[in-house]
This record gives C-alpha cells, sequence and structure tokens, in this order.
C-alpha cells in the first residue's frame, strides 16, 4: 500500500510501493520484519523497550529564564503529541517509532498539517556527502517517478552512528549469528521431537512368534493399549519389555537455551535480564533496577527522542519561540504517592498539597474553600522539619533537649 501525505496547503505526496535500497537490503532470514514476527526473544526486549517509552506523557515548558520554566498546559504540541491523528493516540505512534528505531537504528515522522505521520523505514532513505553527513532525506517511489525529498520538511527523525553515511546499522545485524543460532536450536528440537519415538523402551522377543495366529493377536492387543492407554498390556510368548533412553525437555536443554538467547537480546539493548523475568532477582536489586530504568537505562534514549522532537517545536507551536518538550519521567520514578509524601514533606518542612489537589487526584468535584494549603499548628520553621517527625525523637535525653515552637510564658509552662 502506498503513502499518501497531505499538506496543510491541500496538495498531495503520495508514493505508492517502492524497492528497496541496496544499503537496506537484507537476506530474508535476517530482515528486521521477519524478525520482529518470528524471534520471541527479540519481540519481548524490543517490546518492552518501547511499551515502557510510550506510557510516558508528553510535557510542554516554556522557557522563561534560566532559572524559570513555566508548564504550558494547553500548547499545539502537547496536544499534536498526544494526539497525532484521528486513529493513532500518541502513545502508539511513539511505540511504533521506538520499535523503527530498535530495530532499523532510525526513524521517522513527518509533521503534516494537523496530524504527525509516522515514516515507516523501508519507505525512506538519508543521502550523505562523502564524509557521512546527511544532505538529503528521500521519500522512496517506483522506478518510474522520481523521489520525494524531505529535507526541508518538518521531521521528526534520528538515526544511529555508521561508518559509512548517514542512516545507522541496525541492531539485528550485530545479534545476526545469536538469532540464526537460536533459530537452527529451535529446528534442531523440533525435529527430535518429532522423530523421537513416542514409548520409552523396546520389545525383544528370543526367537520367533510360534505361529502367525499368536503375532496378530499380539498385535492386536497392543495396538488396543496403545490408543487406550489404559491397564498393563500382557507379554506373552517370550517377549521382555527393555527400556531405551529417549529425548526429554531437560535433555534437549529447551529452556536454557531460550534463556540464553533472551539473555543475549536484552544484554545487547542493555535491558536487565531481571526486569524482564528473564533472570530471577531478589526484591532490593528488582527496586534498584526499576529506580535506573528511566535513567542511565531508558535515560538515553528518552533523551535523543526529546531532542528530536525538540527540532520541530516551532513548527507544532509557531507562536512560542521558547517552547520545548520533555517526556515526564516523574510519574514513572518518583515511586508510590505515600514516598513521595515522605520525601517530599522532609525536603520543605511541611505540607505540599492543598485539599483540593488531592480531591482532583482522587478524581472529585471541586470545593469551595479547600485552595488553601493547611499547615499544622505543630509545623513551624525552626521547629519540626514535618507533621511525621513528632515522637520520642523530640524529648530530651539522649537525642539532645527538647525542640522549641515559640516562646513560653510563665503563666502557660505551670508549676514545676
Amino acid at each position: 500500500m502506498g503513502l499518501t501525505l497531505q499538506r496543510a496547503g491541500g496538495s498531495v505526496w503520495k508514493s505508492p510501493d517502492a524497492p528497496i535500497p541496496i544499503e537496506q537490503w537484507a537476506p530474508a532470514e535476517r530482515d528486521p520484519l521477519r524478525l520482529w514476527r518470528a524471534q520471541p526473544s527479540l519481540r519481548k526486549v524490543v517490546g518492552f523497550i518501547a511499551e515502557q517509552i510510550s506510557q510516558l506523557p508528553w510535557h510542554a515548558f516554556e522557557r522563561v529564564s534560566d532559572t524559570d520554566r513555566q508548564r504550558v498546559q494547553g500548547s499545539r504540541a502537547e496536544q499534536l503529541l498526544r494526539h497525532p491523528a484521528p486513529l493513532i493516540g500518541g502513545a502508539a505512534l511513539l511505540e511504533a517509532m521506538v520499535i523503527d528505531w530498535m530495530l532499523w537504528d532510525r526513524y521517522a515522522a513527518i509533521v503534516d498539517g494537523d496530524q504527525i505521520i509516522r515514516l515507516p523505514p523501508r519507505l525512506w532513505t538519508i543521502k550523505s556527502d562523502a564524509i557521512g553527513r546527511p544532505v538529503k532525506v528521500l521519500l522512496l517511489t517506483p522506478p518510474d517517478q522520481p523521489d520525494i525529498d524531505l529535507t526541508e520538511a518538518p521531521l521528526i527523525i534520528d538515526w544511529g552512528w555508521s561508518d559509512i553515511a548517514a542512516g545507522g546499522i541496525s541492531p539485528l545485524i550485530t545479534l545476526a549469528e545469536i538469532l540464526d543460532e537460536a533459530r537452527e536450536s529451535v529446528k534442531w528440537r523440533k525435529r527430535q521431537w518429532d522423530t523421537a519415538p513416542r514409548f520409552g523402551g523396546l520389545l525383544k522377543h528370543p526367537k520367533t512368534f510360534r505361529d502367525t495366529k499368536t503375532r496378530e493377536r499380539f498385535e492386536i492387543s497392543w495396538k488396543a493399549w496403545q490408543e487406550g492407554r489404559r491397564g498393563t498390556p500382557i507379554l506373552e510368548d517370550g517377549l521382555e519389555y527393555q527400556a531405551a533412553p529417549q529425548l526429554n525437555p531437560r535433555d534437549a536443554r529447551d529452556i536454557e537455551g531460550r534463556q540464553w538467547t533472551d539473555t543475549e537480546v536484552a544484554g545487547a539493548y542493555g535491558i536487565p535480564p531481571e526486569l524482564l523475568g528473564i533472570r530471577p532477582g531478589n526484591f532490593s536489586n528488582m527496586a534498584a533496577l526499576r529506580s535506573m530504568l528511566f535513567g542511565p537505562t531508558l535515560g538515553p534514549k528518552i533523551t535523543r527522542l526529546e531532542q528530536a522532537v525538540a527540532r520541530v517545536a516551532n513548527t507544532l507551536d509557531p507562536g512560542r519561540p521558547g517552547l520545548y518538550l520533555e517526556l515526564s519521567r516523574e510519574a514513572a520514578i518518583n515511586g508510590s504517592l505515600i514516598e513521595q509524601a515522605q520525601v517530599l514533606q522532609t525536603m520543605t518542612g511541611g505540607p505540599i498539597m492543598t485539599r483540593a489537589e488531592a480531591r482532583a487526584r482522587l478524581n472529585l468535584p471541586h470545593l469551595e474553600g479547600t485552595d488553601e494549603l493547611i499547615v499544622p499548628l505543630n509545623v513551624l520553621e525552626g521547629g519540626q522539619a514535618s507533621p511525621t517527625d513528632s515522637g520520642s525523637q523530640n524529648h530530651a535525653g539522649a537525642n539532645g533537649p527538647v525542640q522549641s515552637f515559640g516562646e513560653i510564658t510563665e503563666h502557660e509552662r505551670g508549676p514545676i
């Protein structure tokens, strides 16, 4: 199926199915789309990366000064990134772009009027100069039509490193040998299961059956036992059953082989295998790995995506020259509400949320008189750090003198 892009002015870019450039060609068994369908390890790891990144919402900010950033709630850029097309949500578009990136080492989307349209990697290519600098982005067309130059179009585009030209090198080239080995091992195990005997032994006869009727009677009874698998077969006329070795899942090392492939693919994409359940982990290291997921693990990829969007921020929202967009990681890395409350109260020395804000988190309607921040009387400057700090640690004794909560008169103190 071809690709049609509608410009804001009404003109149409149309690209029917195009041939694959030679630099994008790969043997059928190493084609990214074929591997995505056929390799469980690849789909498990790449799907995990794409789902984790696509869940992050886009937030728009305006840079007022070096120390002042204003959240822009109703910006066109944020709305368009969250709802890029009539039938596509922002998370779906972002997930598809990340999958393109992980499989092909490049991705692109074009801002076309009031839509953001993903460009499949097979339909576009990058032209470079002699030293590998990108000079053109071309939308590919059939041989009898000229390719469409998208260089000046508003593109959300990025690619990885290549020693020859711009456009990146698919990670699947690096993983080719591992994925080939996994495919061959699956084929070998399937052949073993197809050709291995369905019973675990052999029937031995000392000489021959005494007569034809005896042999026929035994064959009928044995087949009946095989079909029903009930009771115990009766061996007569000198027959003996001798157990024979047969292939079982432990000998085939099926599970170990799949785990090894999963681990290698996860390592190639920089994902800890414990997060995907490939390798067992305990509570402490799983908590640490989850806290690192949107930092050193996926953080560099998120930064690259934000920079790619920044190049078209003025196109998305031309009235705001200081606008920039970020994928909000806070909701994913800040922990539970209880953990956030404890940390923030300690950092600020008091309550951090009004009753109106708390009701909004619970999707409850706004009530008059709930916009004021309530500060308990035991929380004063120079007093307790937060309302949760009361307790035996604040009494006189080993921990020091009693904390003061203001001037106390002799009359208020009472007799000693």
